[in-house]
């Protein structure tokens, strides 16, 4: 039995396929309800209709970035934890874009999948 709760519902947004494919089979793995979104404008379409738990939210991406993802969130789901993913961002502007919306914590490409349960699982205990 998975030390992980059952119930809870994460959705990835991330241009990049093998990274939206990685934590799809990681967090559903472990029993996750995991949902992924090819972009921003999409991600927002999908947490208005599903309210997520958590959002894993890819910084960099054509069209709708990822911190006006999370600007957005406030609006069509207020209540989900935000987690900050990124590749090519320097850590002093992570640090200001996590206080600033309210993130619950990063992950830096690339990382493992226990790096990824684990903030996950942080981010979960934290809301309780």
């Amino acid at each position: 039995m998975s030390a992980f709760p059952q119930h809870e519902v994460i959705l990835v947004i991330d241009d990049d396929e093998s990274i939206r494919d990685s934590c799809y089979q990681a967090l559903t793995k472990v029993g996750y309800c995991v949902d992924t979104a090819v972009n921003g404008e999409v991600g927002l379409k999908k947490a208005e209709k599903i309210r997520p738990d958590i959002a894993l939210v890819d910084l960099q991406m054509p069209g709708i970035s990822g911190v006006e993802v999370m600007d957005q969130l406030d609006r069509v789901s207020p209540r989900t934890i935000r987690i900050v993913v990124t590749g090519g961002v320097y850590i002093d502007t992570v640090t200001e874009i996590i206080g600033r919306h309210r993130a619950s914590g990063c992950l830096f490409k690339p990382f493992s999948p226990d790096e990824l349960k684990e903030v996950v699982r942080a981010a979960l205990n934290g809301r309780e």
